[in-house]
């Protein structure tokens, strides 16, 4: 259950096309219960925006020196309509730290 463990980094890349610095989040919960769902993925971007402002992920990636930073969450399951403008919302708050954010399914090419 990688978004219920805030503490641990599950991918970190440059992403292709835009070179931003790219921390993703792998959301393999349902939405069964999307108070806790939104609460796990609330902490777990919440580590992310330490570790990304920090200079510990320079330690980690050197080549995201000087590129912006992206958290991006990769959704197994599709979040209900009620919490897409959650999700939006989550967005625009990470915009005013200057960290882009994006979430979806897995992009087409990738196993799962």
């Amino acid at each position: 259950m990688a978004v219920e463990d805030a503490t641990a980094l599950d991918a970190l890349g440059i992403e292709p096309g835009t070179g931003h610095a790219l921390l993703v989040i792998v959301d393999d919960l349902d939405w069964s219960d999307p108070v806790a769902h939104l609460n796990a993925l609330q902490q777990k971007i919440g580590a992310y925006v330490m570790f990304a402002q920090s200079e510990q992920l320079e330690v980690e990636l050197p080549e995201a020196a000087g590129r912006k930073r992206k958290i991006g969450v990769i959704l197994q399951y599709e979040p209900p309509e009620n919490i897409v403008p959650i999700l939006d919302g989550l967005g625009a708050q990470l915009a005013s730290m200057e960290i882009e954010f994006g979430y979806g399914p897995l992009p087409d090419g990738y196993e799962q």
